[in-house]
């Protein structure tokens, strides 16, 4: 179809397509249900390198630019020390708002069967890694998050059997006949 258009033609054709892709992407990707995007299933599972986050932190830096990125986990404010204050429900939502995101960064990056159907090569090849390499970003932030709160789920667990343990340990007042 625009193989044999012009340059600036197909150009300002595939911005429309990339701009519609996105939004239908966007809208899918906010619209699945939470047991398509379960965080402990492939491909949002973590994997075993980038447990903590360390993997994101020290090759990419991601702790110092993650947050400038416009995504909805980043309007939520997840940080560390936000985490901390909240309860479990709304972390495990958290990481449902994770999923949605990485699903809708990747769902973009399959622009690039778009783009080889309708292109000439070069031009495919040009914006389809233009396009993945734009959406890299977002699915690294994703993951980065979704490893943030999976450690703070984790804390707050071990922080609860502590809690559970002192209590089993420790003897009911009523129990002790000293009234």
């Amino acid at each position: 179809m625009l193989r044999s258009s012009g340059l600036g033609i197909s150009l300002f054709i595939n911005i429309i397509i990339i701009c519609l892709w996105y939004f239908l992407s966007y809208v899918i990707s906010g619209h699945i249900g939470s047991k398509h995007t379960d965080y402990r299933k492939f491909p949002y599972r973590i994997k075993g390198f980038e447990k903590r986050g360390g993997f994101y932190t020290d090759n990419f830096a991601i702790d110092s630019w993650y947050r400038l990125l416009p995504t909805k986990y980043n309007r939520i404010g997840i940080t560390p020390n936000k985490l901390k204050r909240e309860d479990s429900l709304t972390i495990k939502e958290y990481l449902g708002v994770t999923c949605r995101s990485e699903l809708w960064a990747l769902i973009n990056c399959f622009y690039i069967v778009c783009a080889a159907i309708l292109d000439a090569p070069y031009l495919a090849f040009i914006l389809g890694m233009l396009v993945i390499l734009a959406n890299l970003p977002f699915i690294a932030g994703s993951r980065y998050c979704r490893c943030l709160i999976l450690n703070e789920l984790v804390s707050k667990r071990k922080e609860l059997e502590k809690q559970s343990k002192l209590a089993f340990e420790t003897p009911n007042v009523f129990e002790l006949d000293i009234f």
